[in-house]
């Protein structure tokens, strides 16, 4: 076992582990302590990847936790830098009284589905639904930001070439400026019930939700967030 960890993010008591935890053959033979860990991780992991669009299972070895291991009323967990809660993955494990620390291994799995390119596509591309196929699989095992819906493809541009087969991910496709360097944008605040509108120049180009700065036309520059169809949102 490790003296410390990087960072604690979840404290869960023990009493409510054990309740979550799904009997098995290997669990059977675990002791009461490395039972509590095994449902802890397992509770954890599941919680941090279930924005995933998939189901989410959790594999932890059976010989990740020491069989030594010591009860503990109040378990803190975390992820340590670097560390994903998908795919390969350990999870910090500590206890502060009594004081111990540990490191568990494992991995998480998200069966579901992912867009994979139908045919080599060339940088440039407009993206149309001939283009992909949907594939079932581990979105865990696919690179960082690959698309899991049509809707996120439909009708975006690629920025570079991808070979037939691959998984279409957010990072090939071109950013989708909300307004551009130099437009004329229309600035809302609203609060109190009520709309106020301007109008102004954008003075850099913004993708949707990105802040951006607009000189109104009075000279006075604000600071908003930008919205499709050339608006801008400043808040109260």
């Amino acid at each position: 076992m490790r003296p410390s960890l990087r960072r604690y993010l979840t404290a869960l008591p023990c009493a409510t582990l054990l309740a979550a935890l799904t009997p098995g053959a290997s669990q059977a033979a675990m002791s009461e302590a490395q039972a509590a860990i095994h449902s802890a991780v397992t509770t954890y992991l599941a919680r941090e990847a279930a924005a995933f669009p998939g189901r989410v299972s959790v594999q932890i070895g059976e010989n990740a936790i020491p069989r030594n291991a010591k009860p503990c009323p109040a378990l803190q967990l975390g992820l340590p830098a670097g560390q994903r809660a998908w795919g390969k993955t350990t999870v910090g494990v500590r206890c502060a009284a009594p004081s111990w620390a540990m490191y568990v291994p494992a991995r998480v799995v998200i069966e579901g589905s992912y867009l994979v390119a139908a045919r080599p596509l060339a940088a440039g591309a407009r993206l149309e639904s001939a283009d992909w196929e949907i594939r079932t699989g581990d979105i865990a095992s696919q690179p960082p930001g690959v698309l899991t819906d049509p809707s996120q493809a439909l009708g975006r541009t690629l920025r570079q070439p991808v070979s037939g087969g691959l998984a279409l991910r957010s990072n090939q496709l071109l950013v989708v400026q909300a307004v551009e360097r130099g437009q004329r944008v229309r600035v809302t605040s609203s609060g109190g019930g009520f709309e106020v509108a301007n109008e102004g120049v954008a003075l850099a180009a913004a993708a949707e939700g990105q802040v951006v700065q607009v000189r109104l036309d009075s000279g006075r520059v604000l600071q908003g967030v930008a919205r499709a169809g050339g608006r801008v949102e400043v808040g109260q």
